[in-house]
């Protein structure tokens, strides 16, 4: 069964069974203006016919004659600001400056645009703070309570930075040592192993991505080990891949050693060392659009993070020159390649929208230039996971878009991406259904990979309150937002944070019973650290919101150590954060009304409006472990479109009323 196939058989596979078997601180300033008339900020997109939950009503209007102004003023701003960058560079927000200062400015959203978003590394090495990116919500979060703990800015001295996980060894700088001409054949596997690990990486990710082509691959291989020198210098792109390929296997099936590198890294190195020149090497387009895909997925899990994205944006960009994201109608073209071309195309598509989310910057390219259709026999995994990522995408463009404004138009964004999300999930639980079935025990690795984006599509786009939440908290603010707090509204979107934060705790503690955790994949780890960090915060801002807390805590941190057991750095290092987090808040608990006010739940009349559920969701947990029997408690697309409508926009107008000023 070639590569192409097999990915196209686990797609359906899934939709057969969905089962086995089956900081803002006074350290950081935000640039707001105040003295220019809003504008809608909405989504840039208009509706494309192959990517069925897209909301036609997002297409940004026109900008305004005071959008030049706004950005004369903002780079003013910036200009006159630059000197101030010393670290660790964040500054202070309107929210606190408006809490400070009783200013009736409107709320802003502080992971939107327009703010100093900037962080120095323990290298001095300045790094932009991305609006959704997960690691830059957590660097906020820990900065915020540790100022308000200590009174001091957060240093960057233990914590985790993109670039300084692992150290490979190498500069980048190529010598006549590493020419492909001079082959080197002291990383290679034995050919017995070499075919142990490339079924690896077709067990790992043959069911999300398109890789390499297995028949054409394997094949290939086979050659090599024939004469491989020869081989690799006759054919220096394909030994890049093979090499890639290898760097996979070898971190999938290698069991965990105590180093700090993970295994198969000197492949992965070796494969950089070699790598042609691709300003003059001539290559076919499709085999070096899946070799970046490689390349960037592989610096993906090693935390690189900036590099990781600019590599998919070359193979987008390499995609956009051959016409992958068109129709393809030609008498050129013939069936197979066009075919090719499309699963190709959703490939890139899937990997740079997500890794665009993770950095926290817009996507590489907009729905509307996109017309490529679904290939042939699409699995609905390829389709789901499309449409999950388009809407990372509008999360980035919406709730966190330009203007930022916590008003009606953020409850406007919100309501809008919940009912995309309901669209996605009625499909999510009838294909993918991962509840418990008398004949399946446990659950697929696709089926749970897509729960995990869903639900974390959901946080993104709620957490923002959160952290709004806990800094007014922090900060006392005054009643007429606190009484905002109380509102139905608001209190359906905590739920569902929390609910969904829950839901991927559960589903990662199925996976780890089963031992599918992944360990070098980021995906798990992802979802871990975002739900372990609104649970947290959903604690401190709100009390009756999680009933076990500790439970569901311990549970996490259970997940992650086991991660770290199995060789993760990375997962030992954001374990260490999040219980610096965990810290700060508790003694921010502790100390109360001595210090700043965190003492009592902000809700001291309506309380959490589905309290009740969200108690009843968390009986079955005892003692820190789950059964697969909790993974009942799936939202479902009518609870999504229950709370998208329940949202009141009128309750923000206190706040709007200011933008007219």
């Amino acid at each position: 069964m070639s590569g192409l196939s097999y990915w196209v058989y686990l797609n359906h596979l899934g939709e057969a069974t969905g089962h086995v078997g089956q900081n803002s601180s006074s350290a950081e300033r935000r640039w707001a203006e105040k003295d220019i008339k809003g504008t809608d900020s909405q989504s840039t997109d208009r509706q494309n016919p192959h990517l069925p939950y897209h909301d036609p009503e997002s297409a940004r209007k026109p900008r305004d004659s005071g959008s030049s102004q706004r950005s004369l003023s903002f780079l003013s701003r910036s200009l006159d600001t630059a000197s101030d960058l010393s670290p660790p560079a964040i500054r202070s927000g309107p929210l606190e400056q408006a809490l400070a200062s009783g200013s009736e400015e409107p709320l802003t959203n502080p992971l939107a645009f327009y703010t100093a978003n900037w962080v120095q590394s323990s290298s001095r090495k300045l790094l932009f703070m991305g609006t959704s990116s997960n690691w830059s919500f957590g660097r906020r979060v820990l900065a915020m309570t540790h100022e308000r703990l200590t009174g001091e800015e957060l240093p960057p001295d233990n914590l985790l930075f993109h670039d300084d996980v692992y150290d490979f060894g190498w500069n980048g700088v190529r010598s006549q040592a590493s020419s492909p001409d001079n082959f080197d054949d002291s990383v290679l596997p034995t050919p017995d192993f070499a075919v142990y690990l490339i079924n690896a990486v077709k067990f790992h990710c043959g069911g999300l991505f398109y890789l390499y082509d297995e028949d054409s691959f394997m094949n290939r291989m086979s050659r090599f080990h024939e004469n491989p020198s020869e081989y690799s210098q006759r054919f220096p792109l394909w030994y890049v891949q093979y090499l890639l390929l290898l760097a996979f296997g070898k971190a999938f099936a290698t069991p965990a050693v105590k180093s700090h590198w993970p295994a198969g890294i000197e492949l992965f190195t070796q494969a950089m060392k070699v790598m042609p020149d691709l300003t003059f090497f001539d290559a076919d387009p499709l085999e070096l659009i899946q070799v970046l895909c490689c390349k960037a997925l592989y610096l993906q899990c090693l935390n690189r993070r900036s590099p990781a994205h600019r590599t998919i944006g070359n193979a987008l960009r390499l995609a956009l020159e051959n016409g992958l994201h068109t129709e393809m109608y030609s008498p050129l073209l013939d069936a197979d390649y066009i075919r090719r071309c499309q699963i190709m195309w959703w490939n890139i598509y899937i990997l740079e929208r997500q890794m665009s989310s993770l950095q926290g910057i817009p996507a590489g390219i907009p729905e509307e230039c996109i017309s490529t259709p679904f290939p042939p026999m699409a699995g609905s995994a390829l389709k789901i996971q499309v449409n999950l990522s388009q809407i990372l995408s509008k999360i980035d463009q919406t709730v966190y878009g330009a203007e930022g404004k916590i008003g009606s138009r953020y409850l406007e964004a919100t309501r809008s991406v919940l009912r995309d999300i309901a669209g996605v999930a009625e499909q999510v639980n009838n294909v993918f259904n991962i509840q418990t079935k008398k004949a399946f025990k446990g659950i697929s690795r696709v089926a749970a990979h897509i729960h995990l984006l869903q639900h974390q599509c959901i946080i993104m786009s709620t957490r923002p309150l959160l952290y709004i939440f806990l800094q007014a908290k922090l900060d006392r603010a005054d009643n007429q937002l606190m009484r905002w707090l109380q509102s139905e509204s608001i209190t359906g979107l905590l739920n569902i944070c929390v609910e969904s934060s829950q839901q991927i705790i559960r589903i990662l503690w199925c996976l780890l019973d089963q031992g599918l955790l992944e360990t070098f994949l980021p995906f798990d780890l992802d979802a871990a650290f975002s739900s372990t960090i609104a649970i947290l915060m959903s604690k401190a801002t709100h009390s009756s919101l999680v009933q076990d807390h500790s439970h569901w805590i311990d549970g996490a941190y259970t997940i992650i150590s086991e991660m770290s057991s199995r060789g993760s750095v990375i997962a030992g290092m954001i374990k260490e954060e999040l219980r610096h987090v965990d810290s700060n808040l508790q003694q921010l608990l502790s100390n109360g009304d001595e210090s700043v006010g965190l003492t009592g739940d902000i809700f001291q009349e309506g309380g959490c409006s589905d309290e009740a559920a969200v108690e009843d969701s968390q009986g079955d947990f005892e003692s820190g472990m789950f059964s697969s029997s909790d993974l009942q408690y799936e939202l479902s697309a009518e609870q999504l479109i229950s709370v998208a409508d329940a949202l009141d926009l009128d309750s923000l107008a206190w706040m709007d009323s200011h933008d007219a000023v």
